[in-house]
């Protein structure tokens, strides 16, 4: 039988006889008490002794990585077809419409870079159906790289949509992103874009869009 050390201890308290009867097993746990002080002296405290404590790790501080936007030309139209592909290959064949529309010079595009290198881009641009109601301008596009995302590229890139949309005197900013796509929404959410609806099978592999808006100042 095996014995957890408190059923021997309570075992071993009530015996009677034996080597671990009454008085042999009194004596031995006055001799284990015993032990057990001398074993764990007390620290003695000496005149004048200070309590040195333990010193404090140093924070290190990273440094958020500088991002910069820039008005793209007809020579990033390899760049944005290569991040199409990436970002919105499954929604349609993006990778060459949009760097059709960059070089065509109707939209106001972007380009974010971080150390020289292209993380991102967005696309502004007439809707394709206008109801004549706002001076409207829609994002066309907005994407990051995947491996640069939760950095404020995409927050960066926003910023500068508005401002171009603000600098030509547009009134409403509209957009359609994927119904799944759950953080291209928060991001819009956060910098004051709102739902309209949902428009069903809007591109062209079929998936449903949400149209969202934003009224400008």
């Amino acid at each position: 039988m095996i014995l957890t050390v408190g059923c021997w201890f309570k075992a071993a308290i009530m015996g009677n006889s034996g080597r671990f009867g009454k008085y042999g097993d009194h004596k031995r746990i006055q001799r284990l008490q015993s032990a057990r002080i001398s074993s764990h002296p007390q620290p003695k405290s000496t005149p004048g002794s200070v309590r040195l404590s333990k010193p404090h790790k140093k924070k290190i501080s990273r440094k958020k990585p500088l991002i910069l936007t820039r008005p793209a030309n007809a020579l990033n139209g390899s760049y944005l077809g290569a991040l199409s592909k990436k970002a919105f290959q499954e929604y349609g064949p993006y990778e060459h419409i949009l760097p059709h529309w960059l070089e065509s010079g109707i939209t106001s595009s972007f380009v974010a870079t971080m150390e020289g290198n292209p993380v991102g881009f967005a696309m502004l641009g007439q809707p394709y159906q206008d109801n004549n109601l706002y001076a409207l301008l829609e994002l066309l596009a907005i994407a990051v790289e995947p491996d640069k995302r939760r950095l404020g590229v995409g927050d960066l890139l926003m910023k500068e949509v508005v401002k171009s949309a603000v600098e030509q005197d547009i009134e409403r900013i509209i957009l359609h992103t994927a119904v799944k796509n759950f953080a291209g929404r928060r991001l819009f959410r956060k910098h004051g874009v709102a739902q309209l609806k949902i428009k069903k099978n809007f591109y062209p592999n079929g998936q449903d869009a949400v149209l969202m808006y934003k009224d400008l100042p």
